[in-house]
């Protein structure tokens, strides 16, 4: 699996950039054959890929949610302050979550967690408990994601202390908000003001992490 950490560095661009001004981000969007120009993020996956345009499929998944896919790999899109993170793997599919370590926390932040989450948060020193806590909520956060539409509400039921072999989580089944499943989890390397995480739908090798600058802003 791959992740690519993206920074839009073109970020406070006004102007909207219809069509990407780097040379090789060009000359991937003008590779397309169809001559149809389907977005600045297909053509950033594109660009990332060293693939047309034309291969970044937009499609639905079950539950309706937006999906993309170039070729046999499936790819999600998860935004944060700096940027984007795009997770792409071959044959399972994908989902990611960030979140930015907050400062303090109250109340709200110990609701998505068991007892024996908050009982192992408790007991690391108090300088690690946030950083510690939201890395926790972004495994969560990613597996949810991945095996329904996103059922937050029972965040606290998903036990990520007690991962299985290969990272697996298992998500309970939650009505309609979804099926349930096994999401093997992973986490990223990021900055330490930030946590990351990434589920796959299988087991998949440990997870390749590029970080790479956007030459165009890619857009809301």
């Amino acid at each position: 699996m791959h992740v690519f950490s993206v920074l839009d560095e073109a970020a406070d661009c006004t102007q909207g950039c219809a069509r990407p001004g780097d040379d090789g981000f060009a000359a991937a969007a003008d590779s397309c054959p169809c001559g149809l120009w389907p977005g600045r993020l297909h053509a950033l996956v594109a660009w990332l890929l060293d693939c047309s345009p034309c291969e970044v499929r937009s499609t639905r998944d079950g539950f309706g949610r937006s999906r993309l896919s170039a070729g046999a790999l499936d790819l999600t899109v998860c935004r944060d302050e700096g940027g984007l993170l795009i997770a792409c793997a071959r044959g399972a599919s994908v989902a990611l979550s960030v979140s930015t370590v907050p400062s303090s926390l109250d109340a709200w932040a110990w609701l998505p967690f068991g007892a024996a989450e908050r009982a192992r948060a408790e007991a690391a020193p108090a300088a690690h408990r946030a950083a510690l806590l939201t890395q926790w909520w972004t495994r969560k956060e990613a597996a949810l994601r991945l095996t329904g539409r996103g059922g937050l509400a029972f965040a606290a039921e998903v036990d990520v202390l007690g991962a299985g072999p290969k990272g697996a989580v298992t998500v309970p089944e939650t009505g309609i908000l979804g099926a349930g499943g096994v999401a093997y989890v992973q986490d990223l390397p990021t900055d330490p003001d930030t946590a990351a995480s990434v589920a796959a739908s299988q087991p998949v090798s440990e997870a390749v992490v590029w970080r790479v600058r956007c030459p165009v802003p890619v857009g809301p």
